[in-house]
């Protein structure tokens, strides 16, 4: 069924991608703990804050060119991240999108999926191509491309992106992000890159990174809460190598 490499083409990377941009353009926030303390200052701390958590759960929806990616996944230093994400098409859309659900499980620097069935689907493949995978976990090659929504697994990876950009912050206002007060900073010179909330607290911590109006939001929580990740049973496994996953 090498057919099945044809998801590998098909888009699906722009979730990880999209998700990935939108949580490294913006960064930060500041509270009367920090009193002193610049915009810039407080964005580098809390990046700081992130990238040395042993734990985070990321959860919220992004919207890029009308799709809407939705994750929630449960990222665990330096072992690896497990959860969902999920992809739905455009309303109306003049191509053909990849939409559907994936369970995805990194562990042992290896990197399991389990794709819905809408997944193979809305690829554009037959039933009789993708059934002795529907169900399974595939197991995937390091240079997968679907591999690489791994690149959402690991909080220091995303903060060094976070690094990047985390200069000429300004306050924007204050907003209760899952029951917290938080100060949002936002970059005037860069308005794509959205809000960043952070909590009002001596150790502050991103909380939210809201995209500009229609392009959804990031959610952080559970900063270093207890969390293990587990490889799915073998008898759920199948290698994707001999389709060219």
């Amino acid at each position: 069924m090498p057919s099945l490499n044809r998801l590998a083409g098909a888009g699906v990377l722009a979730a990880a991608a999209v998700l990935t941009a939108t949580a490294c353009g913006s960064s930060s926030s500041s509270t009367s703990a920090l009193a002193g303390m610049s915009p810039d200052q407080i964005v580098q701390k809390s990046v700081a804050n992130l990238k040395a958590a042993s734990s985070v759960r990321i959860t919220g929806q992004v919207v890029n060119s009308g799709q809407t990616i939705s994750v929630d996944l449960t990222d665990v230093a330096a072992k690896g991240c497990q959860g969902t994400i999920g992809l739905a098409a455009p309303a109306t859309s003049s191509s053909k999108a990849m939409s559907g659900t994936a369970n995805i499980v990194e562990v042992d620097s290896i990197v399991y999926m389990k794709l819905s069935d809408s997944f193979f689907t809305s690829a554009g493949l037959p039933a009789s191509e993708f059934s002795e995978v529907s169900g399974k976990y595939i197991k995937l090659a390091s240079g997968s491309n679907l591999a690489s929504f791994a690149q959402l697994c690991n909080p220091s990876t995303l903060s060094t992106a976070f690094a990047k950009e985390d200069t000429g912050f300004v306050k924007a206002g204050t907003a209760t992000v899952n029951g917290q007060p938080t100060l949002g900073f936002n970059q005037p010179k860069n308005p794509s890159n959205g809000t960043v909330y952070v909590s009002e607290s001596a150790t502050p911590q991103i909380l939210r990174i809201a995209g500009p109006a229609g392009q959804g939001s990031i959610d952080f929580s559970n900063y270093n809460a207890p969390a293990t990740i587990t490889a799915p049973p073998a008898s759920q496994i199948i290698d994707g190598s001999k389709f060219g996953l």
